[in-house]
């Protein structure tokens, strides 16, 4: 594998792994910690992303990824009559979008839920206890998710395609 690439992910994950950390340490997704993966994506992005996202379908990605977080979270905090997700998970599948287009969200989503019950599981399991207050945090099955389809569109698995 060539360097830009590697520098790439080195960056990515870096963020990601920091995020979370934290959110899995205090329930928050830190705003300055995602502004400079968001920067360092726009940059990726003008520069040549090594997943062939263009900027357009990055801009596009920040948007729909959003927005659909945004509405999701609005729906079932409404249904359960309280916050149900914090706006950095929202802000976080956005910041995704600009890395890897709007066409990742679904796999995003897939891989965010599935690693954040298992994580909870898992957590339960050693403590004896629920974890988090009834609550899970969101931010590091989301963050594994973004990684995961970055890493899988460098290596071109034939499943995924980010843009079309």
């Amino acid at each position: 594998m060539e360097l830009w690439p590697l520098i790439c992910l080195a960056a990515l994950a870096t963020g990601l792994v920091a995020i979370s950390i934290i959110d899995f340490r205090t329930g928050y997704l830190p705003d300055i910690l995602q502004v400079a993966l968001a920067i360092f994506g726009v940059a990726i992005v003008w520069y040549g992303s090594p997943v062939g996202i263009t900027w357009e379908w990055s801009v596009l990605g920040m948007l729909i990824n959003g927005a659909v977080f945004w509405l999701l979270r609005w729906l079932i905090s409404n249904l359960k009559g309280r916050e149900s997700m914090g706006l950095g998970d929202v802000k976080l599948v956005a910041v995704g979008g600009i890395w890897l287009g709007p066409f990742a969200l679904p796999y995003i989503m897939a891989a965010g839920g599935i690693l954040t019950l298992l994580g909870a599981g898992v957590a339960t399991f050693v403590t004896g206890k629920p974890i988090w207050r009834g609550e899970m945090p969101l931010g590091p099955g989301l963050a594994t998710g973004i990684l995961g389809v970055f890493i899988a569109a460098l290596f071109q698995v034939p499943w995924l395609q980010l843009t079309y």
